[in-house]
């Protein structure tokens, strides 16, 4: 039996990418009122509003992403369910998974991903690592044998049990 865990979207966070996808949309709609008013910037305006639209729909699929993140864990692995946007979901076994640590949101050096919530980062201190996170409060760091992974469930302590029970649970298995 599997733990689904939704984790809390930050109001910050999503009030932020509502406010880019506003823009950029009006962004869209200005070049598009703007083609149809001047001859010569006729094409140039329609391929703006293209690009603006594109690069709208886009925002507004990662701020979907955000409330379709989900972090489950099952008797074997733990499932970092995330859209391509993100990064794409992640699965590591638990008998790969050396700690588990309750962790302040740290920097990083975005290294891949679409958004600023996910993707791969370089954050000092830690190395490359895979963050899904949905909320700049507090996470976990799951170090494992091949890379690190930060997350933020919606109650990172009890979550780090639950990691931590089925690791015991399997041992003993």
């Amino acid at each position: 039996m599997g733990i689904t865990n939704e984790p809390e979207v930050s109001k910050s966070t999503a009030l932020v990418y509502g406010i880019l996808f506003a823009f950029i949309v009006a962004i869209a709609v200005f070049f598009l009122c703007a083609a149809f008013f001047t001859f010569m910037g006729f094409v140039v305006g329609i391929v703006a509003s293209a690009a603006s639209t594109l690069v709208s729909l886009i925002m507004l699929l990662i701020l979907a992403s955000l409330y379709r993140t989900r972090y489950i864990l099952t008797d074997e692995e733990l499932i970092i369910r995330t859209t391509v946007l993100i990064g794409g979901s992640e699965i590591i076994p638990l008998g790969t998974v050396r700690s588990v640590e309750k962790v302040l949101m740290p920097f990083g050096i975005k290294l891949f991903g679409a958004s600023l919530h996910g993707g791969y980062y370089h954050i000092p201190g830690f190395g490359r690592a895979f963050l899904t996170i949905t909320n700049f409060k507090d996470g976990l760091l799951i170090k494992t044998d091949r890379r690190n992974f930060v997350i933020t469930p919606s109650n990172p302590l009890v979550f780090k049990e639950a990691i931590e029970n089925r690791q015991e649970k399997k041992r003993g298995d």
